[in-house]
């Protein structure tokens, strides 16, 4: 399957769009792939690109006193951006690390006001989209808060459970808001749970 294919196939998942937005899309957006450990953007660079991942996962984080500490992963449908419609130039605080070999979508703003000259609608299809994205960051943030760290995993175990089978270890950790050697000790006393249980 070619890249713009692979576009057409993320595109289709969503009820959204006809076919032939669909395809006037994928006709004017770019396409790249990206190699794992490729950087898509670092702290102190202003952010100038938005990107939908196609294929691969991407992962955001800051750097804490010289340590990695992971704000978001993203995988396949999901955008990634960080400018602002006000036109205000701010340096980033995060990176974008490709976590795995990548296919992503790449535009910017002009190239998204153009395409919603050509697709009347479409401006009305990405505020739902960022309104739910944004409800569903409260309530993962909310969750977060709320939670400790045994029920936070066991969260990301049942809403987003390829995540840990594609993401090392210590960054999942990082991700969850706790050093690898207590992620270790909740998977295995969630399994011993399990085994006695069976048992």
């Amino acid at each position: 399957m070619d890249l713009k294919e692979k576009v057409r196939a993320v595109l289709r998942s969503s009820d959204a769009l006809s076919k032939e937005e669909i395809e006037l899309i994928v006709e004017t957006t770019i396409v790249e792939a990206f190699e794992k450990g490729d950087f898509l953007l670092k702290e102190g660079q202003i952010p100038e690109k938005c990107y939908m991942v196609v294929e691969g996962c991407v992962r955001e984080y800051l750097l804490v006193d010289g340590e990695e500490k992971s704000t978001a992963f993203y995988t396949e449908g999901d955008k990634i951006a960080a400018y602002t419609n006000d036109g205000k130039n701010v340096p980033s605080r995060h990176y974008w690390e490709c976590s795995e070999d990548c296919v992503l979508t790449i535009s910017d703003q002009l190239f998204e006001d153009d395409l919603r000259r050509l697709i009347p609608r479409l401006d009305a299809i990405i505020q739902q989209v960022a309104m739910e994205k944004l409800n569903q960051a409260k309530e993962e943030w909310s969750e977060f808060v709320s939670s400790s760290p045994e029920e936070r995993y066991l969260h990301l175990l049942e809403t987003r459970p390829s995540l840990l089978n594609r993401v090392p270890h210590h960054q999942i950790a990082s991700y969850l808001g706790m050093k690898p050697q207590s992620l270790s000790r909740i998977r295995k006393r969630i399994l011993e749970k399990k085994k006695q249980g069976v048992e």
